[in-house]
């Protein structure tokens, strides 16, 4: 029994330093610890790939977000301000003696009134037209000097323009035959204005509403305001129509146009026309 306890001891003992010397052995352990090495960096890795993803597009978010929030103040400041000129325009006053002004006039009236009345007796806007236009740039000086701008009266039932204004900076303004037909606004990427820049009022006379369309789907972002009136029409008889009428204030961005179809004049300041007594 002791001879056979010692060697099954001994036999132990070689198996073991056997199996801690074999080769096969070692190696077997060494790839078992290479591949949990690799399985631990893989998952650093994608920790890291997550985690700066994250980080990425927090910065970016917290980067851009003030600029959407700026964005959107800006046009909703322009859109609240063209609705608050269209009302100012509507509702402003002027003399009813040609000749003088709101400080000295003997009769006041409303400038819609006196435009209603000019375009009663031949549906055309002559009297009241240089002066709409000079009202119109003074509401609108404080945009003057960054936007261009139109404003327009249309009768959608005979389907013409009865008064319409163009406000709009050039670096060059094409003209033919005494019209302009378009203007250039040359301006490097950087945003900054090639040549000296040049601001007209336009009176123009466009043919439909499709080529006015046409025309602002082309000049970018833009903010408008539109009210609803009632133009009069005096027939040869006497009797009086009440035709509606739409009125629009529109803003953008400088840029360059083709105004072939507009059918527009340079507006001149310095001989301003007043309402009829």
């Amino acid at each position: 029994m002791e001879i056979a306890g010692r060697a099954s001891a001994f036999c132990r003992a070689i198996a073991g330093f056997a199996g801690k010397n074999n080769p096969w052995a070692r190696l077997r352990g060494i790839a078992r610890a290479n591949q949990r090495g690799q399985a631990a960096l893989t998952d650093s890795l994608y920790f890291l790939l997550i985690v700066s993803g994250l980080s990425a597009f927090l910065f970016f978010f917290a980067a851009s977000y003030g600029l959407v929030v700026e964005q959107q103040v800006a046009r909703q400041y322009r859109s609240e301000y063209a609705t608050s000129a269209l009302e100012t325009i509507l509702y402003s006053s002027t003399p009813r003696i040609a000749g003088q002004t709101l400080e000295n006039a003997k009769e006041i009236d409303y400038l819609l009134a006196a435009v209603k009345e000019d375009y009663a007796d031949d549906k055309v806007l002559d009297e009241t037209s240089a002066i709409l236009a000079e009202n119109i740039s003074g509401i609108m000086q404080p945009f003057g000097d960054g936007f261009d701008y139109i404003f327009y009266i249309y009768l959608p039932e005979s389907k013409k323009f009865a008064y319409a204004m163009f406000f709009v900076a050039g670096t060059d303004f094409q003209e033919s035959g005494g019209k302009v037909t378009g203007v250039s606004f040359r301006m490097e990427n950087r945003g900054i204005v090639l040549g000296n820049t040049e601001k007209r009022i336009l009176l123009c006379n466009p043919v439909s509403l499709d080529d006015m369309d046409e025309l602002l789907a082309g000049v970018g972002q833009t903010a408008q305001s539109n009210a609803k009136i009632q133009m009069i029409e005096i027939a040869e008889g006497g009797a009086e129509k009440y035709p509606p009428a739409q009125v629009n204030l529109t803003m953008w961005l400088p840029t360059g146009m083709d105004l072939g179809k507009m059918d527009c004049v340079t507006h001149n300041p310095a001989a301003p026309a007043s309402p009829a007594p």
